[in-house]
């Protein structure tokens, strides 16, 4: 399928989603608490859709290159164990997923970096998870697909494993270490951004 160009909403960030096929990622939305609240922390709700689902490409960070803009890439937790949520300090938007750690090949793309029209290549929405976070009017979001998130993020660590594809560039260094420090939320700045 080619490669998608994503970037940050000022355009300083730039990149591209690499050699994309029907096995390199796949696409659900989250509407977890914790997604909703750094999107807030960042004054960036508007990247939630209506319900509060973030809309995420998961994939292997092999996908991603960054071409422009490096320097911008900064990092948020919620908490000392929470995810590495990876955003464009000119302009504050979210842009990346990842643990906090090597172990385990994954990334996470925020959809909203993709322009609509060139999002066919990232596939159907094959998952929506943690649903019981939706915000906003309207009855219940449907749950489903989450099993099948947690094996395809499996099976694509895996191949990365096989293939040697697993660096875990452009957000850990060789040795494991992350490329930049988080800034990591107080308490008082999580209950405040956090959704009621």
């Amino acid at each position: 399928m080619g490669d998608v160009a994503f970037s940050c909403s000022c355009g300083a960030v730039k990149g591209h989603l690499v050699d994309l096929g029907r096995k390199a990622g796949s696409r659900i939305t989250c509407y977890c608490k914790d997604c909703q609240t750094a999107a807030r922390a960042l004054g960036r709700g508007e990247v939630l859709n209506e319900r509060g689902g973030a809309e995420l490409y998961q994939t292997t960070p092999a996908h991603i290159r960054i071409d422009q803009g490096e320097a911008h890439l900064a990092c948020l937790r919620l908490s000392p164990k929470g995810l590495m949520r990876w955003y464009a300090d000119c302009c504050n938007a979210p842009l990346f997923n990842t643990l906090a750690h090597t172990k385990l090949c994954f990334a996470g793309v925020l959809v909203h970096t993709v322009a609509p029209e060139a999002r066919a290549p990232l596939g159907p929405l094959t998952a929506q998870t943690f649903t019981e976070g939706a915000t906003g009017a309207g009855g219940p979001v449907r749950k489903y697909g989450f099993a099948k998130t947690g094996l395809n993020i499996m099976r694509r660590h895996l191949r990365a494993k096989l293939s040697g594809s697993a660096s875990m560039a452009p957000f850990f260094d060789k040795d494991g270490q992350p490329v930049r420090e988080a800034r990591i939320l107080t308490r008082e700045e999580r209950t405040a951004a956090r959704p009621e």
